[in-house]
Parts: structure tokens; C-alpha cells; sequence
């Protein structure tokens, strides 16, 4: 219940300020609960930013897994845009907080972690390191833009272009090596 309490605190407060600005004794007075109580279940709100973000995802992949079980990459993504869509307040949050991307990339990364192995390794493993970031970071853009257009495409017409523009990049790429 108290770990409760501080979680919801945080994600009040997240609505009305920044990450970085947001205080323990913020954190604290919102929850009504002392410092010495949010030290004995965390060591600082990156911590407890941290804790929220799990939960997000697990209850993400939870509902992923019970509706589509073992759909191919289109299906699975389909899903991730559906449960974005019925979330979009604690997502949108989330994927734009100003944690450094840490929840952002965390919270797509799992679902398109199958593109990883479709896109072609360049050299080292640190160059297609920056290739995966791109596409991450570039599909992560597209749902923002999905979002703030009022969900403009289904959820299937999105997961389809972003994995199409991941086919682009593969082909582009494996044409200059």
C-alpha cells in the first residue's frame, strides 16, 4: 500500500512538472508519508521511476501475450499500439518523460526487440547498436506523432509502416555493404 501511495504521488506530480524537478519531500507531502518511509522502500525517485516503469511494462507484455500469443512481429506490434492507444495518458507520460529516454526506450525496446535481428549487421556490434537506436527512436517518434494526431491510422496501418520503413533501412543498408 505505502509503495502504492508513493507511485501514485510520482505520476501526479510528473503531470504537473518535469522529472528532474520533482523532490522526495515533493513526493513525501503528495503522498502523505514521511522521508523516512520513502528511504526504506527506495534509495532515490529514479528508483521508484524505475518500479513504475516495470509495472507498465509487465502489465504491456501481459496484455500483449493473453491477445495475440504467438502472433508474428506485425501482430505483437499491433497489440503494443492497442494498448498504447487504451493507455495513452499513462504512456504518453511515460514516453515523454525527461528521464534521459531511460522509460522511453525501455518501454518499446521489448516489443520491437524482434527488429533487431531483421536489420543487417554493419561491422561491429556499436555500429548496428546505432542503427537499432534509429529505427527505436524513429518508430517511438511516429506513435508520439500517432498519438498527437488523434490516432489518424489503426493500430494495424502504424505497426505496418514501421516495420516496412525497418525493411527500407535493411535493404538500404545490405545495398552499401
Amino acid at each position: 500500500m505505502t509503495k502504492k501511495l508513493f507511485r501514485t504521488a510520482l505520476v501526479e506530480l510528473m503531470q504537473e512538472k518535469p522529472f528532474h524537478k520533482i523532490t522526495i519531500k515533493e513526493i513525501c507531502d503528495r503522498a502523505d508519508l514521511n522521508r523516512t518511509t520513502f528511504y526504506l522502500h527506495y534509495e532515490d525517485q529514479n528508483q521508484l521511476l524505475n518500479e513504475i516503469v516495470g509495472l507498465i511494462e509487465t502489465n504491456m507484455k501481459e496484455y500483449i501475450s493473453a491477445s495475440s500469443g504467438e502472433a508474428d512481429r506485425i501482430q505483437r506490434l499491433t497489440k503494443y499500439l492497442e494498448y498504447v492507444k487504451n493507455n495513452v495518458a499513462i504512456y504518453s507520460l511515460f514516453m515523454r518523460s525527461d528521464d534521459d529516454g531511460g522509460a522511453r526506450t525501455r518501454i518499446i525496446t521489448d516489443i520491437l526487440s524482434d527488429m533487431r535481428y531483421d536489420l543487417p549487421v554493419l561491422g561491429s556490434p556499436e555500429e548496428s547498436a546505432y542503427v537499432y537506436r534509429f529505427v527505436i527512436e524513429g518508430a517511438i517518434s511516429m506513435i508520439f506523432r500517432w498519438i498527437d494526431n488523434g490516432f489518424d491510422l489503426t493500430e494495424e496501418e502504424l505497426a505496418r509502416l514501421i516495420f516496412n520503413l525497418g525493411a527500407c533501412i535493411k535493404a538500404e543498408m545490405e545495398a552499401l555493404t
